[in-house]
């Protein structure tokens, strides 16, 4: 495998490029930043339910969809990529893909050790750090054709305050939510730190961490048929079809970190349009709100359905005894909305 030390790359090449290395059949170890910040969805994401697609066109933010799985994420230069590609047959890659996952997290624990973070692996896709377990790394693996990739960054700052921005939400309101929840989550090099080394420092750790775990063979040159495709693929991955299409999973849960996610439900009951918007902490149901043009009465009843689920293990039966035990209630009057309809907005079909 060679090492393909690529530095800062424009026209969204920080992630097309593994995608065409890997069409192509190269082998290798990638390093590289983005020159322009962008926003990239999962291939699993309903990116429409998951990006303000309006908003970050506002921003200037391009958004591009990957072909690796895991959440919408905002990338910027302040952040160094590694990305392995591997061909499937090959001896050296994990059978389980867990197995790869901490095999391959190792040197990147190794790099933030030596940058003065002790870090660990957080199954399945996240490295953490171990005395505040905030996120400073999220992953992703994948088949591409006929190799497998596994991508990951460096965080040396975060821009929380645009994350925040870039997400949907049916209500403004529960933004601020989502900025606090971040800014509690995600950590980064500086701010772990308080020094944020160089791009060329990062570069050259990465590199003596991962030669330790896979077999490298000297550097070379991204060939440029693997440009010009990587280019190609930048007006695939960013064309409406392609960041709309259905791939048979509808993701619309925002991922923070392992264990932390925001779901935005939004279910077309007969008395009305019901909004969900739950905030869900190792399983359980810290935050919730539902809103709506629906009609209850009393209306500050809803308070005590809200609470009421706080705490409550974010798993269908559970939250529909919630819900039951709420609209058993005498003194409410919820007309055209059943338990079926407020499970569909908080918890999906």
């Amino acid at each position: 495998m060679k090492v393909y030390r690529v530095g800062r790359q424009g026209n969204l090449r920080s992630i097309t490029l593994f995608h065409a290395m890997a069409r192509l059949g190269y082998e290798g170890l990638i390093v590289t930043s983005p020159e322009e910040t962008y926003v990239s969805v999962g291939y699993f994401d309903r990116t429409q339910d998951i990006v303000d697609l309006e908003r970050c066109r506002e921003l200037g933010l391009p958004v591009i969809r990957r072909e690796v799985g895991g959440g919408a994420v905002l990338l910027d230069p302040d952040q160094v990529f590694y990305q392995i590609v591997m061909r499937r047959d090959s001896e050296r890659l994990p059978f389980r893909i867990e197995e790869a996952y901490r095999r391959f997290s190792g040197p990147v624990i190794e790099v933030y050790r030596r940058l003065g973070i002790e870090a660990e692996y957080r199954p399945i896709n996240d490295i953490v750090v171990r005395r505040n377990q905030r996120k400073i790394t999220g992953q992703g693996a994948a088949d591409i054709e006929r190799s497998f990739v596994f991508v990951g960054g460096i965080l040396l700052r975060f821009n929380v305050d645009l994350m925040a921005k870039i997400f949907k939400v049916p209500e403004e309101k529960f933004r601020d939510k989502i900025h606090k929840t971040l800014e509690e989550n995600i950590t980064w090099v500086e701010r772990e730190t308080g020094r944020k080394p160089s791009y060329e420092e990062v570069e050259n750790l990465l590199v003596e961490e991962f030669s330790k775990v896979l077999d490298l063979e000297g550097e070379a040159e991204v060939p440029e048929e693997a440009v010009k495709l990587a280019d190609q693929l930048k007006h695939l991955f960013t064309s409406d079809d392609f960041l709309l299409e259905d791939t048979g999973r509808k993701h619309r849960t925002i991922k923070i970190r392992e264990g932390v996610h925001v779901r935005n439900g939004i279910h077309k009951a007969r008395g009305g349009l019901i909004k969900a918007e739950v905030l869900i902490k190792e399983g359980l149901i810290e935050d919730v709100r539902i809103r709506g043009d629906f009609t209850l009465y009393p209306k500050d009843s809803l308070d005590t359905l809200e609470r009421s689920l706080i705490g409550t293990p974010f798993e269908r039966e559970r939250i529909l005894e919630r819900i039951r035990k709420f609209l058993q209630r005498e003194e409410v009057d919820f007309p055209g909305v059943t338990e079926e309809d407020l499970l569909k907005a908080i918890y999906g079909e």
